[in-house]
């Protein structure tokens, strides 16, 4: 028996390796195929992380661009409006472009009060009271309501229009080190 068993035992054996070998050549694929299947996941996350980075970041930059673009426009309609008040001939037009770019700048000042860091709102903000401030001057010397105030004058708001412009430049270069541009 001893010559009959050997050869089962054998066969046995190699039956048993051969499906042993199966399964774990399966079970490898399946570990394999896991992560490949955890690793594309990751890198969809990092993607979709990236994509909304790159989203935000966007967004920010536009926000940015129509601020800094608002601001210029209504300092240079506050610069054409002194010019022509200091020439006696400021026109409804002019009145009216000057009331257009002041609800632009405000509008687009609100819209950054939400997106922009605190730095960058911090001089936006300056840059806001600076051109209001010019603003109630102009028109009180216009003749609008309120009266002019003490010490009011066409000198006082050229300095104020000029000092707009430090103001201006320092939003400029918060924004630009916000977005990693500074130099």
């Amino acid at each position: 028996m001893g010559s009959t068993v050997a050869p089962l035992v054998i066969a046995f054996l190699g039956i048993l390796g051969t499906l042993a070998s199966g399964l774990m050549t399966q079970r490898l694929a399946e570990k394999a195929k896991a992560k490949e299947l955890e690793h594309a996941e990751r890198q969809r996350v990092d993607e979709r992380r990236y994509e909304g980075e790159r989203a935000t970041a966007e967004a920010l930059r536009a926000c940015y661009v129509t601020l800094n673009t608002a601001s210029l426009d209504y300092h240079s309609e506050l610069n054409n409006f002194w010019y022509a008040l200091r020439a006696g001939r400021v026109s409804d037009e002019l009145r009216s472009r000057l009331d257009d770019a002041r609800r632009e700048h405000r509008a687009r000042h609100s819209e950054a009060q939400m997106r922009v860091p605190d730095d960058v709102l911090a001089a936006a903000h300056e840059v806001n009271l600076g051109l209001s401030r010019v603003y109630g001057v102009l028109k009180r010397l216009d003749g609008g309501m309120p009266p002019r105030r003490e010490g009011e004058s066409l000198e006082q708001a050229r300095a104020q229009i000029n000092g707009a412009w430090d103001q201006l430049n320092e939003m400029r270069r918060a924004m630009r080190r916000s977005l990693g541009v500074a130099r």
